[in-house]
């Protein structure tokens, strides 16, 4: 349809260069003021426009081929590209080194402007290990955000979101390939003294799942391993939030809250909804879960061994904003409008370890939420 009216475009162009020509033709003609026109001059005119407007219908019509040509060459490029066989994982899984370290975690990335400024700003804070927390790419392929990404490309552990999931088997096929991932999405590792779990919560989650029931069992496990002092889960799916796109997933808490207070998760890391929020240490309310005991009523400084565990919400990797339409009494601090990412420090001292948590904007790097969590070590043996 546009080819077309441009080509009308065109020709209309030329008839009027046509007139304009012929007027000028008929006034400087000595045979035409005469009124004895010469046909055989006006027909050489005639017959050299034709000509011309019939090469320019050409060469626009080549255009549009070679540009619909260039289009299919550029669809066949990003299938090539989608079929790279990328390897990225976390080189470090099982260090159990006693030894400082910091990672990072941010999702609902898309692969803007946006998202480039938060990697990039991510690599300033030099972490050992990067968390994406679902919704990575909202393209039909993950090639864009895995180029992206590629800095870390030995530092990841990934949590799959919407997006990534219910977008095509080719795209999740690519994530499970470039990750090593089984089909079950689901997993854990340790790290430093850290336990972390990753959930999939756009797969079978309930209490007859095989998800359900490794979680719990894996949980147990760290819960009673003295070399482990922090457990912390990943899950794009959030437990509790504040009124914004998205609903808190009732089940998803019901389920899974009673479990983490059980066997002592000291930290949620969620997404989905994009902006920023935190939670006050909570325990679970049998009662009525929307409303989670707060156990601790201030922004920062938390024992893990008494309080209960932080949910935080880091929907802020760069894709578009969630307007936050109310604060919930269980939120410590929440924005929106920020792209950024959580920085999360684990330090250890003797007897002590601590967590420390900073979100930094993509605006000059603001600090916009700190926090600390300490808890006693389970089992120092003098390492350092």
């Amino acid at each position: 349809m546009l080819i077309a009216c441009r080509n009308i475009v065109i020709i209309t162009g030329f008839i009027a260069v046509f007139f304009v020509f012929s007027s000028s033709v008929i006034t400087s003609s000595e045979h035409l003021v005469l009124g004895k026109p010469d046909k055989k001059d006006i027909s050489k005119i005639l017959k050299k426009l034709r000509e011309k407007i019939r090469d320019n219908l050409r060469d626009n019509n080549d255009d549009d081929n070679k540009k619909e040509r260039d289009n299919d060459d550029k669809d066949d490029d990003d299938e090539k590209q989608a079929n790279v066989n990328y390897n990225y994982k976390f080189a470090d899984e099982g260090d159990n080194k006693r030894k400082n370290f910091n990672f990072v975690a941010s999702g609902d990335f898309g692969c803007s402007k946006n998202a480039k400024n938060t990697i990039s700003n991510m690599q300033d804070k030099k972490p050992e290990l990067v968390l994406p927390l679902g919704d990575l790419s909202y393209d039909k392929t993950a090639t864009c955000w895995l180029d992206l990404i590629s800095p870390f490309n030995d530092k990841l552990k990934v949590t799959l979101g919407h997006h990534d999931v219910n977008d095509g088997g080719s795209k999740l096929n690519q994530y499970k390939e470039t990750f090593e991932l089984d089909d079950k999405l689901y997993g854990s590792f340790d790290y430093r003294h850290v336990h972390f779990i990753t959930m999939a919560t756009e797969s079978n989650f309930d209490k007859a799942s095989d998800q359900y029931k490794f979680i719990q069992e894996d949980l147990k496990k760290a819960s009673e391993n003295k070399d482990i002092d922090w457990i912390i889960v990943t899950s794009y799916g959030p437990f509790y939030t504040s009124p914004s796109a998205h609903r808190a997933e009732k089940e998803l808490r019901d389920l899974y809250h009673p479990l983490f207070e059980k066997y002592g998760v000291d930290m949620v890391l969620q997404a989905h909804n994009h902006n920023y929020q935190r939670t006050y240490p909570l325990t679970f309310n049998p009662n009525e879960s929307s409303k989670p005991t707060v156990t601790n009523g201030f922004t920062t400084g938390y024992n893990s061994h008494t309080d209960g565990t932080v949910f935080a919400i880091v929907g802020t990797g760069g894709e578009s904003f969630y307007t936050l339409e109310g604060r919930e009494p269980y939120m410590a601090t929440q924005f929106g409008g920020k792209f950024g990412f959580l920085n999360i420090e684990i330090s250890n001292g003797n007897p002590h370890t601590k967590l420390t948590g900073t979100f930094y904007d993509n605006k000059g790097s603001d600090v916009t939420d700190h926090f600390t969590i300490e808890k006693e070590i389970k089992n120092n043996n003098g390492e350092e």
